[in-house]
């Protein structure tokens, strides 16, 4: 029988190892696996606690649903029932600009505006900066096809204003980077893609949203689909959660796996096996921790940071052990604050999702994510829930200081740009020491040769959020394309 070892309990290695098992289902195929984790539990950065009618994420605390592959595992778990929109009625975010929280204009898509009217009248951008956004639409496109950075990008298309105040706190606050160096083929191909086939992103936009309503006059004048069909027929907001928090979606795939999981072990060596063994296995992976054992193996996949795999195959592929290492991260950490509402809601209304700060303001967090606003059933009706960011591109620092410390700078930043005076009755950090994968310029090629090199040991795959994508929906498809890659050399 063919045996997978499978590195990394995080979402990578949970979605690997359930689409292995379902393959094998589907296709009647038997296989055994053995996933191992370093630390006690599975999940990786998808961790929620729940305290005192407070629930808290110390990682993600959603995922996106344009992008499917989400939405597919959460189906195929059999769990939709569980998931949780955004409360898009209150779907407020805010930017701050010279100390104060401005509303972002209604109408636009992640940097882009659709509309003008919103974006016309919004405080946020100057007149000089709104006229050279617009020459977005007489700009031609960049024919050069090599990759260059999200801040470059940018500012050819909308100006040095849009970065500043748009896109550098919206697009480094989802990857805590620097936008110069941050890879925009790695990060927002669309864009590339958009540029190429229309020659301005704001006519794209307006493309897209003039296809959205005839399809959706389309829709409304048709029959019914059935929900008989297989298709997910209830809508989602751009945004989706669980109604108990993201630890649901871990807790879903571990009840559901049947292959045999190993806590608390750490790699150390994987490497061909020896010759003179008759196992029939090509691999043998070398633990330590709670069972110090060598497993042989078929296959081997690497779903754990490209970092904390250098010592792992340094010695069997030491070319790529060294490309690895060389995928840069940084270093972030969360501070949830709970309230008593009463206390809170005449210093600040909280209608909103929360706001994102350009580093040109120099606060020390880099966004707040007003957490009971953005999601029901995160705390009570007597109690709000905050989540301040901080660390990331040039703030790393930050993440070392004492809890007492965070916590002083949280309450300070809050008081300072929402004035927010109240005593909090419940505060949680969270720190990610190297935890952010840093795409930068040139990624995808790296990449690239990082799997070609791999396949000098047959049986080894690469897979996680170091390589092609970091959000939840982007593990999930670099696990379910690694099983069909599995199974096609398999055959």
């Amino acid at each position: 029988m063919t045996h997978i070892t499978i590195i990394g309990g995080g979402i990578a290695g949970l979605a690997t190892a359930f689409y292995l098992q379902k393959k094998a289902n589907d296709t009647g195929r038997p296989i055994s696996y053995t996933l191992v984790e370093q630390s006690g539990c599975l999940g990786g950065k998808i961790i929620t606690e729940t305290v005192d009618n407070f629930t808290i994420e110390g990682g993600p605390d959603s995922f996106i649903t344009q992008k499917p592959w989400g939405l597919r595992l959460c189906r195929d778990l059999g769990m939709t029932d569980r998931l949780l929109s955004t409360n898009d009625t209150q779907r407020n975010v805010y930017v701050l600009r010279s100390g104060r929280l401005v509303p972002f204009p209604a109408g636009y898509r992640l940097a882009i505006p659709t509309q003008f009217l919103p974006f016309a009248l919004s405080p946020l951008i100057s007149p000089l900066g709104k006229i050279r956004m617009g020459l977005d639409l007489f700009i031609p496109p960049r024919m050069d096809k090599t990759d260059e950075s999200l801040a470059d990008f940018m500012r050819r298309r909308l100006g040095q204003e849009a970065l500043d105040m748009i896109g550098e706190p919206l697009m480094a606050g989802i990857y805590t980077a620097d936008p110069e160096r941050l890879s925009i083929q790695s990060t927002f191909p669309m864009f590339v893609g958009l540029e190429q086939k229309h020659g301005s992103l704001i006519k794209a936009m307006q493309v897209a949203k003039w296809n959205m309503y005839r399809k959706k006059q389309q829709v409304n004048g048709s029959t019914p689909q059935s929900p008989q069909n297989g298709k997910l027929t209830r809508k989602f907001s751009i945004f989706a959660s669980f109604q108990g928090g993201m630890s649901e979606l871990v807790s879903a795939i571990e009840t559901q796996l049947t292959g045999e999981i190993q806590l608390n072990s750490r790699v150390t060596t994987i490497r061909p096996t020896n010759s003179s063994e008759s196992t029939g296995k090509r691999l043998e992976v070398v633990l330590t921790g709670d069972e110090s054992r060598t497993i042989q193996t078929d296959n081997v996949v690497l779903a754990a940071p490209a970092r904390t795999m250098f010592p792992v195959i340094q010695s069997t592929l030491p070319t790529l052990a060294t490309a690895l290492n060389d995928i840069r991260y940084t270093s972030t950490a969360t501070i949830s604050l709970g309230y008593r509402r009463q206390d809170i809601i005449s210093q600040h209304d909280l209608n909103g999702f929360g706001f994102v700060i350009p580093k040109s303001e120099q606060r020390h967090i880099l966004a707040c994510t007003w957490s009971s606003t953005k999601f029901h059933h995160r705390t009570d009706d007597e109690h709000v829930l905050l989540r301040t960011f901080v660390g990331g591109n040039g703030r790393e620092h930050l993440v070392g200081l004492s809890d007492e410390a965070l916590i002083t700078l949280a309450r300070m930043e809050l008081f300072i740009t929402m004035g927010i005076t109240a005593t909090p009755v419940i505060q949680r950090i969270f720190r990610w020491n190297n935890g952010a994968p840093q795409y930068d310029v040139g990624h995808l090629n790296r990449v690239a040769d990082m799997e070609q090199m791999a396949a000098q040991l047959p049986g080894l795959y690469l897979t996680g959020s170091s390589f092609r994508g970091i959000g939840i929906p982007d593990c999930v498809k670099g696990a379910f394309d690694t099983v069909e890659q599995i199974w096609q050399d398999l055959a």
